[in-house]
């Protein structure tokens, strides 16, 4: 069993946990007021089981692109379903979503470094700030550097390789399959 049904089931059991001490309370859950803190608590985890009613396999795939990196248009047009759909489903499952890096910055014909914007993460990696493009060209250029434009999803990344944080403050090794920032 993967660790998506067992946090389903885990969840599952835990509402049914409450659905009885609302009943040993009130009697009845159907008597159990709106604003009751563990009313309230029921009525979220069924709300997120049901991840905008897609079947487990559904979300399980969409879950598998999620943590790969793809953007939620992508996923929602591979799926068939909708943008807000596939947020519901990152939230149901408790998944931050994982920037898109747009430039690679090579030396020696190797990836080094993944960014997204030229000026703010050149200013992270290097510690200098580069006022204009002609000068951020001309420093790349001179130092044996290339940059390339292309869109790079996390799994695309390979091990070993940088990237600079969403934040554009600090640049982060891959060592493994776990985003970091």
């Amino acid at each position: 069993m993967n660790k998506y049904r067992q946090l389903e089931r885990q969840q599952w059991q835990e509402v049914m946990h409450l659905v009885q001490k609302c009943e040993a309370k009130y009697g009845s859950i159907s008597e159990t007021p709106e604003k009751d803190q563990m009313f309230v608590k029921i009525k979220k985890l069924c709300a997120n089981n049901k991840a905008a009613g897609l079947s487990i396999d559904k979300q399980e795939k969409m879950v598998e692109a999620i943590e790969a990196g793809h953007t939620r248009t992508y996923i929602a047009k591979r799926f068939h379903v909708t943008g807000s759909t596939v947020k519901k489903v990152r939230i149901a499952y408790d998944l931050k979503p994982k920037p898109v890096w747009k430039y690679i910055q090579f030396k020696d014909g190797k990836p080094i470094y993944f960014i997204k914007s030229k000026r703010r993460d050149l200013t992270a990696i290097f510690k200098r700030n580069f006022y204009n493009k002609k000068v951020t060209e001309s420093f790349l250029l001179n130092n044996g550097y290339k940059l390339k434009v292309c869109n790079t999803i996390w799994q695309n990344i390979p091990i070993g390789t940088y990237y600079v944080t969403p934040d554009h403050k600090k640049c982060i090794q891959k060592i493994d399959d776990k985003y970091r920032e």
